[in-house]
């Protein structure tokens, strides 16, 4: 029996690379996966999708968001405008926090508790001059998954948040980003190396962890 086997898992900008490694990874062990296809970054956006995800199958346990949304360009803080600042941490932050706030509440409607797992660049805590925005919503999703997760438990609603921290990760814009960071593993990560970390924790075998951030990073927070 596969681990996700008659799960329902949504997963945000599944179309990025690390977007689909998760989906095929998480539909391998047994999910179904419904690749959000709404504005993600709206309310109006998250009470309609997952009002029909509830209609087509009755019943939610995983959500996977991802934050990859960065300058086109590194741009100086003294350059940076407001609406380029705001751009980002409205896909980044504010995607997640929908996400997470009508999840929560859609998975509290079906009863069975759930996983939220967000995928956070490892710019949360390492500063990268030209992304500005970039650093500040990775580091606000890393302490809202942590809040989140404790508002979880003080409800007893078996809701289990998580955040993936990812690094030097080939093919992706935190990748991109973080292009020269030093590696003690001397190599970059790849986007399977996301999935699996994802799949772990949205899976039974987490069953005791949550509000917990998790670096893929070859090292590189460590060092």
């Amino acid at each position: 029996m596969a681990r996700f086997d008659g799960r329902v898992a949504l997963v945000t900008f599944a179309g990025g690379a690390t977007g689909q490694a998760i989906c095929a990874l998480l539909e391998k062990d047994g999910a179904t996966v419904v690749k959000a296809d709404f504005d993600v970054t709206t309310v109006e956006g998250w009470e309609s999708g997952l009002a029909a995800l509830g209609e087509a199958y009755g019943r939610l346990d995983i959500i996977v968001t991802n934050a990859e949304a960065k300058y086109d360009q590194p741009t100086p803080i003294a350059d940076t405008t407001l609406e380029q600042f705001r751009a980002v941490n409205r896909d980044n932050i504010e995607a997640t926090f929908l996400a997470t706030r009508y999840g929560v509440v859609k998975m509290r409607e079906f009863g069975s508790g759930g996983s939220i797992i967000n995928v956070a660049p490892a710019t949360a805590t390492v500063g990268i001059a030209g992304q500005a925005a970039f650093c500040a919503s990775a580091n606000g999703i890393r302490m809202m998954t942590r809040a989140s997760a404790l508002s979880c438990c003080e409800a007893k609603d078996k809701i289990r948040i998580n955040c993936v921290q990812a690094g030097k990760i080939e093919g992706t814009p935190e990748g991109d980003v973080m292009a020269n960071a030093n590696v003690p593993l001397a190599r970059a990560g790849s986007v399977d190396d996301i999935a699996e970390a994802v799949a772990f924790l949205a899976s039974d075998e987490a069953y005791y962890i949550t509000g917990y951030v998790l670096p893929v990073d070859g090292g590189m927070l460590a060092a």
